[in-house]
């Protein structure tokens, strides 16, 4: 399916497929999270949801890698993940045949939920703590539905996150953490989406080719970080992530023009 989608595309619209990846890369560098939440309604205005979805595997896998294996100790940070993880593979599997089953139009009315409701959950950035005996099963909780937000609008992470946080994790603890949770999250999403009637190899070569454009906007990003605000740049592109998403939702209500 992304296959087909891009390739009766005219070449401006692939450039602006390409240019949207550099963006969300771009992203990535700054403040080192939220690459499919700026991706997802960029590419979203030239090609369909579920190829957006599957364009982004690969690239959020490998963005966080380096941040997954950073500083060591990656089999307990694994075990520690176990709980979320247990949720993350239902959710991911019923996430996934809801997309694909998905009229187009519903799809990105869903998605379009999806991006506000991370966005402005993001902005407002909740302060929970959980109690210890309550971790187990919050964190299947949250695995769960971030594996059906995973699939759906390809973004496993900003509900996962909130528990991370609110389990007391903080700088480099909870980075690591995170990153392994999106490596292991995108990675499962990458596989269920191959297997489907609708997505091949072919198409997980794509997504490959994506790798490079986010890697330029994170090389670039990562450069820049030190002269902007990191906060200030989040709000900003959060602010902006919300009206992408009421976009979507006008798309999926009145069509495209």
């Amino acid at each position: 399916m992304l296959v087909r989608a891009l390739y009766f595309e005219p070449a401006g619209i692939i450039t602006a497929v390409i240019c949207s990846l550099i963006v969300a890369g771009l992203l990535k560098g700054v403040i080192g999270v939220g690459m499919p939440v700026v991706a997802l309604p960029l590419l979203s205005l030239f090609v369909d949801i579920k190829s957006a979805v599957m364009l982004l595997s690969l690239p959020l896998i490998f963005s966080n890698i380096p941040q997954a294996l950073e500083g060591g100790k990656t089999g307990r940070c694994l075990v520690q993940l176990l709980p979320v993880i247990l949720g993350m593979i239902p959710g991911l599997i019923l996430g996934v045949r809801i997309l694909l089953a998905l009229d187009a139009n519903v799809a990105e009315i869903m998605a379009g939920v999806v991006v506000m409701g991370v966005g402005g959950v993001t902005l407002l950035a909740p302060k929970l703590q959980l109690q210890s005996r309550l971790v187990l099963p919050a964190g299947v909780t949250f695995g769960f539905f971030g594996g059906v937000l995973g699939a759906i609008a390809a973004m496993p992470g900003p509900l996962v996150f909130i528990f991370l946080l609110a389990k007391g994790l903080r700088g480099k603890a909870f980075t690591k953490e995170a990153s392994l949770y999106l490596v292991v999250s995108a990675g499962s999403l990458a596989l269920l989406l191959t297997a489907s009637r609708e997505f091949n190899w072919r198409d997980v070569s794509v997504s490959a080719a994506a790798m490079l454009p986010v890697g330029l906007g994170m090389f670039a990003g990562q450069h820049i970080r030190d002269k902007i605000a990191p906060q200030t740049f989040e709000k900003l592109v959060l602010f902006a992530v919300i009206a992408a998403g009421a976009d979507l939702l006008r798309h999926g209500f009145f069509g495209r023009p």
